[in-house]
């Protein structure tokens, strides 16, 4: 399936009539792009995936089984803070968001963008930014004049909604190496899980969560599937190719760039 990317906007994708109930949309922001002054280099990507849930309903994990595989895709590597990176964004602390890199690392989520903050798309952030300006420690942007110019967006928009704690992630047999200090390509599980105890309801009312920073300066892709809890307190499973269970509900807008 193709998508297309575009700076503070997003991607909205056609899904099927069964599980339109249960997913508004799946969203993917570019968050920001770091231009290299090479011609040569490819510009260096930081994109957002969030999952717009309808009203009442919890997102309670992200997973991959035997007939619908979990994965992340880029065609380059993805970048990682191996100083001060994280493997799930809960553990992101706070305090160190304007430490070197650290705010385009690339990490695994159920709503939280750091210890204090919940993420939330650009567009729906209205109380300022805790980002220095430029944003990410970057001194090489203020020479960057082709892609974004100063005031850069996210000195006054960050996608971090305060918060006083959020709920720690807990996977299941599900170690996402890549996004912690070796680098690489691929983020895969045919058998694990990241989620919360309860779900994760989004930050503002239209309910939208994070599920996943991931920085890179090739083509990202994914396939992913989703369980959640709707308004009555049922648990639905949407996956994104071949219901291999009466439970499934397919749902293709869970895979995007894979086709």
């Amino acid at each position: 399936m193709a998508a297309r990317w575009f700076l503070g906007a997003f991607v909205a994708l056609t899904g099927t009539l069964a599980s339109a109930q249960h997913l508004e949309d799946v969203l993917v922001e570019r968050y920001f792009v770091n231009t290299s002054d090479k011609d040569t280099e490819a510009p260096l990507v930081t994109y957002r995936i969030f999952l717009d849930l309808p009203t009442g309903y919890r997102l309670l994990m992200v997973f991959g089984e035997e007939h619908n595989e979990l994965t992340f895709n880029t065609t380059t590597t993805f970048f990682n803070d191996t100083v001060n990176g994280v493997v799930y964004a809960d553990r992101l602390k706070a305090d160190r968001l304007n430490t070197g890199r650290l705010a385009m690392d690339s990490w695994l989520t159920m709503g939280a963008a750091s210890n204090l903050h919940m993420g939330v798309p650009t567009a729906l952030d209205n109380d300022g930014s805790v980002l220095e300006c430029p944003p990410h420690g970057h001194l090489d942007l203020v020479k960057n004049r082709r892609e974004q110019r100063p005031p850069f967006e996210l000195c006054h928009r960050d996608g971090l909604h305060a918060i006083d704690s959020v709920p720690p992630v807990m996977a299941f047999r599900f170690e996402p190496g890549y996004l912690g200090k070796i680098s690489g390509a691929v983020v895969h599980t045919m058998s694990g899980a990241w989620g919360v105890m309860g779900g994760m309801k989004g930050a503002t009312e239209e309910n939208i969560v994070l599920i996943a920073q991931l920085t890179t300066s090739g083509t990202l892709s994914f396939a992913i599937n989703v369980e959640v809890l709707d308004r009555q307190g049922r648990v639905i499973r949407l996956v994104h190719n071949a219901p291999q269970l009466p439970e499934h509900i397919l749902e293709p807008r869970l895979r995007v760039g894979m086709d």
